[in-house]
């Protein structure tokens, strides 16, 4: 069995530490894997933590670059490539082209992580969208049955999809000391609540500030804590100064050391208005942290509400701020549904159940090689 993963993304999030779990899983089962991604991209920057045969690093030019495309039939060719596994949806496209181009006729699986439709109006480029998941994919891993249900609706047979969860490594984050950020960050016994993750427009981490406001002005001695980096951080850093809460919100910028960090935190807060699933989530899980989130896309397979954390409704900064004072209110109950949480992510959510459902979906596709 040889794989070819293709990741076009330039950022590190979610999707791509997925990619790493899994191809380094693989590598533990003696499975081949090479990896094709930027050469302007953090996967460059981390390519040391990936066990792969061999690693591509490329200048990108779009999802129609046929230069590439080309460049990778021949190593399909060469290598004798069974799986081509595309990891977003530029991958998708890429994959579709070689697979006409090369010789040697690879199995096209693609993994589905957001919640949003890939087309809706009947554009040009929908049409062309259409054909590309439609035609261009003999598999499609979904990792949430929100995800699925969308395909489905976008006319991709259901025979097609498998609903392959997220999975993490719990030792990433069981048995952190907070120790060290408390001295720093929590003054005067505040009331820790924290969020961990790229700064996307789907995140909403706007409704999470104005959730905070919200609290504060209710008379909670309460500080968010925000870990992470992208696009919108100024935005944030503006809204923040705009609100009074320059003192009641840091923003800490990508954080190596998830398992303190999680350790330090007395809530984690998701305020997504769209979300796949979310693998922070169950980082938090695993570290024993309380959980409060939004019940967008894939969340409320994760977040039952009242057994392994509070849901909330999305796009609502006071449904987020009700749900915050709920569990500063009710700390046993919370520390009873964090218990089920890790209980819950032992069962479904660690790297190696991830690993082992895709490399199902391998076998089904090569007759089980």
């Amino acid at each position: 069995m040889r794989i070819m993963h293709i990741n076009t993304e330039k950022t590190w999030r979610g999707g791509e530490n997925q990619m790493r779990l899994l191809i380094n899983g693989l590598w533990e089962k003696g499975i081949a894997s090479f990896l094709v991604a930027p050469s302007n991209s953090h996967i460059a920057q981390k390519v040391r933590d990936f066990k792969a045969e061999k690693i591509f690093l490329e200048n990108m030019r779009g999802e129609f670059d046929i230069f590439l495309v080309f460049k990778l039939a021949k190593i399909v060719d060469e290598y004798k490539i069974n799986i081509l596994h595309a990891h977003t949806s530029h991958a998708h496209t890429l994959a579709f082209l070689v697979k006409l181009i090369a010789r040697y006729k690879p199995k096209i699986v693609v993994t589905r992580r957001v919640d949003f439709y890939p087309y809706r109006k009947e554009t040009l480029f929908n049409l062309l969208n259409r054909i590309k998941y439609k035609k261009g994919a003999d598999h499609y891993i979904a990792i949430s049955n929100k995800i699925k249900q969308i395909l489905i609706e976008c006319g991709i047979p259901e025979n097609k999809i498998t609903v392959v969860y997220s999975g993490v490594d719990p030792q990433r984050v069981i048995g952190g000391d907070g120790k060290s950020f408390s001295k720093i960050y929590k003054k005067n016994n505040e009331f820790i609540v924290g969020n961990i993750s790229y700064f996307a427009d789907h995140k909403a981490h706007e409704d999470l500030i104005k959730a905070i406001k919200i609290v504060k002005e209710r008379d909670y001695n309460v500080r968010l804590i925000l870990a992470g980096y992208g696009e919108r951080e100024g935005f944030l850093k503006k809204l923040t100064e705009e609100m009074g809460l320059e003192k009641d919100v840091v923003f800490l910028g990508f954080v190596e050391n998830v398992k303190d960090l999680l350790a330090f935190f007395d809530l984690f807060v998701v305020s997504s208005r769209e979300e796949g699933l979310c693998s922070s989530i169950i980082d938090a899980f695993f570290a024993g942290c309380p959980v409060v989130a939004t019940d967008a896309g894939g969340i409320p397979e994760l977040v039952i509400n009242g057994e392994t954390g509070v849901l909330v409704s999305k796009g609502d900064p006071f449904s987020l701020a009700n749900g915050i004072i709920w569990a500063m209110e009710n700390p046993s109950l919370m520390k009873e549904m964090a218990e089920k949480a890790r209980e819950f992510a032992h069962e479904r959510f660690t790297a190696g159940k991830m690993v082992e459902g895709n490399l199902k979906v391998y076998r089904m596709l090569i007759g089980g090689e």
